[in-house]
């Protein structure tokens, strides 16, 4: 009898409809609330838990359920796996997905987050993204800001595509218009005010770094070079070739650094990488500390000891340098010193 008794009153609870009204509510709003799902009108401030939530209109409380909706404005907490606000939101969003119709202010922090207004504070999640103009931070896999951004992203893909005054630190970084700092592998920059992107691969469109080089060193009496990025740091494309060996063609990478010393002189090291085209067991690292002249806006010739280790997988056959001033041994490879010159043309 009393497991029938208590079974009947947990029916009762779980199918209860409340009825409430205030003041402030007109005639025919009713509040349904049953824990299971929750239903109040515009204005009516309780705290809504169960598995549906949904607020007629404005709500100031906390939402905690698997799906809450806000038809109007929310201020205070939701918690759920599924949380929206079809207009303005002040506080928190924690859940798998959450989204803010219009201006959001305070965090999300969820799988999936979203804000189609105006944003200020912090999102937290794998996919985030503030389609209008942001002020806050972004920590997730996929960072995208639809409009102006001041604050922080901080990704694996993080884009801004309007006026970005905030690092982006992540694997790939996008910007319209930069006035901070990218810290990453490959950084592109439709144009620069004050920024610097700092990476592996820096593409500036409009006021970066673009030139191609002509230049001979120990191990090559050709090499060619193309360099992008900004003068702080860009990145060196290169292909070398040497007649006088059967092995002659050699690939790689490289960075470098343009740092005046006055109107017309520069300091340039360079560091690059490269291999053999037909042998992928020899490797060539080399450094170079050039001295510059720029000759005029676009063309300048360079000049500097550089220091050459090779190194081969399989033997120690290597490729003759050309000059040296010196060529010792060292753990299965070679040091070499030499010397490089340059010609340099920037677009």
């Amino acid at each position: 009898m009393k497991t029938q008794i208590l079974a009947l009153m947990l029916l009762l609870l779980s199918l209860s409809t409340a009825f409430a009204q205030q003041d402030s509510l007109k005639k025919n709003e009713l509040v349904f609330y049953s824990f299971i799902v929750n239903r109040t009108p515009d204005n009516f401030n309780i705290p809504l838990i169960g598995f549906v939530n949904i607020a007629n209109g404005n709500h100031n409380s906390a939402e905690v359920g698997f799906v809450n909706y806000t038809n109007g404005n929310f201020t205070g907490g939701q918690i759920s796996f599924i949380n929206t606000v079809a207009k303005n939101c002040t506080g928190s969003q924690i859940g798998f997905v959450n989204t803010t119709v219009k201006k959001m202010k305070g965090a999300q922090i969820g799988f999936v987050n979203n804000t189609l207004g105006d944003f200020l504070g912090s999102q937290v999640g794998f996919v985030n993204t503030s389609a209008k103009k942001s002020d806050n931070i972004q920590i997730g896999f996929v960072n995208t800001c639809g409009d102006s951004l001041r604050g922080a992203q901080i990704g694996f893909v993080n884009t801004s595509l309007k006026r970005t005054v905030a690092p982006q630190i992540g694997f790939v970084n996008m910007a319209k218009s930069l006035k901070g700092t990218q810290i990453g592998f490959v950084n592109f920059v439709d144009s620069i005010e004050s920024g610097v992107p700092l990476g592996f691969l820096s593409i500036v469109r409009k006021g970066g770094y673009h030139a191609i080089e002509l230049s001979v060193n120990e191990m090559y009496p050709l090499n060619l070079s193309y360099k992008i990025g900004i003068p702080e740091l860009y990145t060196s494309f290169v292909i070398s070739y040497n007649p006088k060996e059967t092995k002659n063609v050699a690939i790689g990478a490289g960075l470098g650094s343009i740092i005046p010393l006055g109107k017309r002189l520069c300091f340039n090291p360079e560091f690059s990488s490269q291999t053999l085209f037909f042998d992928n067991f020899q490797q060539y690292t080399n450094f170079g500390a050039n001295i510059g002249f720029k000759l005029n806006e676009h063309v300048m010739v360079s000049a500097g000891p550089s220091l050459t280790y090779q190194y081969n997988y399989n033997s120690n056959s290597y490729n003759e340098p050309l000059f040296s001033f010196s060529d010792s041994n060292w753990r299965n490879g070679n040091f070499i010193t030499g010397a490089r010159a340059a010609v340099r043309y920037k677009f």
